[in-house]
């Protein structure tokens, strides 16, 4: 189908339709167009790159390949550099694979990047909580004013007091100091009723 090199809107409702249909089709149709439309619809082109190589992390996820998979996480990375949630997987991914140091250079970066912004936080935070790092997700979520907390923060931020908490008076409790342990888990306003 020839369609009028200036009609950039038809191109993109037809990527569109391909795209609804199979993926895969989309991403032929796309192939075979001239170079100036496809840079007209390359935000198309570059999300069905971004849902193929997320489709092929989680199956090398699934099957324990965690190297593999974060290679193909720094592929989705390039696409989209400022994303937040690739990275947040490319980390994780990292860790599986025995690359601690990197995954925590690279959520660092990260957040670094924008400190105030409440998703990086929240994102930081679940990463820090994820790999034994409590205090460092909390003192995180403390640098951020509490007006720019979300939903997903203040419970992030709840379970990991809680778990703070119950960790105490585990520690009272395996000394031989259970009643102090009682006493602080009553003390707990989100604990008192366990």
């Amino acid at each position: 189908m020839r369609l009028d090199r200036g009609n950039n809107l038809a191109v993109r409702g037809l990527a569109n339709l391909y795209r609804a249909e199979s993926p895969e089709k989309a991403s032929a149709w796309i192939a075979g167009l001239p170079p100036a439309q496809r840079r007209s619809i390359d935000d198309i082109e570059r999300s069905l790159t971004n849902d193929r190589l997320e489709k092929q992390a989680q199956a090398l996820e699934s099957q324990g390949n965690w190297a593999q998979a974060a290679e193909v996480q720094r592929r989705r990375l390039a696409l989209d550099p400022d994303s937040v949630w690739i990275t947040y997987r490319l980390a994780r991914d990292l860790v599986s694979a025995g690359e601690r140091q990197e995954a925590d250079a690279l959520m660092r970066t990260m957040v670094n990047r924008q400190p105030q912004d409440a998703e990086r936080v929240y994102a930081s935070g679940l990463y820090l909580s994820g790999n034994d790092q409590d205090d460092l997700a909390l003192a995180q979520i403390a640098a951020l004013p509490r007006s720019a907390w979300t939903d997903n923060i203040r419970e992030l931020e709840a379970r990991l007091q809680s778990d703070r908490v119950l960790r105490q008076a585990n520690q009272l409790r395996d000394s031989g100091d259970e009643a102090q342990a009682i006493a602080l888990i009553k003390r707990q306003p989100r604990l008192g009723a366990l």
